[in-house]
């Protein structure tokens, strides 16, 4: 890559870590405006923050910082994060981001993922 470039010209990132995270953003994003329609946008960007800690938590299954993922195989850190918001309902009086702790969203990755997460 000449010139630092991290961006493919459609602006797909080519590090395969931050792949995943879009694809799993933008399921995020479809459960979002169909749980939420009002609020889709502000859980999602409370989601996101949850990627802060993307390359220092831990699997929230395994223990492990890394493995390897199978499909890809690339050793890749745990890039799911569940949607912490499913409970939340939308006549509660607390918004759904006060009741998600960003420090207590679990962490998986690809393998150790499970939708019932």
């Amino acid at each position: 890559m000449k010139g630092g470039s991290h961006l493919h010209a459609r602006g797909f990132s080519t590090h395969h870590v931050f792949r995943h995270v879009s694809e799993h953003a933008s399921m995020a994003l479809q459960f979002f405006i169909s749980a939420h329609p009002k609020m889709a946008l502000q859980l999602l960007l409370h989601w996101v923050c949850s990627y802060q800690t993307l390359f220092v938590k831990m699997c929230s299954k395994c223990g492990k910082l890394l493995a390897m993922d199978k499909q890809s195989g690339l050793v890749l850190p745990p890039v799911k994060r569940p949607y912490c918001f499913t409970s939340a309902t939308s006549t509660s009086k607390n918004s759904p981001t006060e009741k998600c702790n960003l420090n207590l969203i679990q962490a998986f990755h690809i393998g150790c993922f499970s939708e019932d997460t």
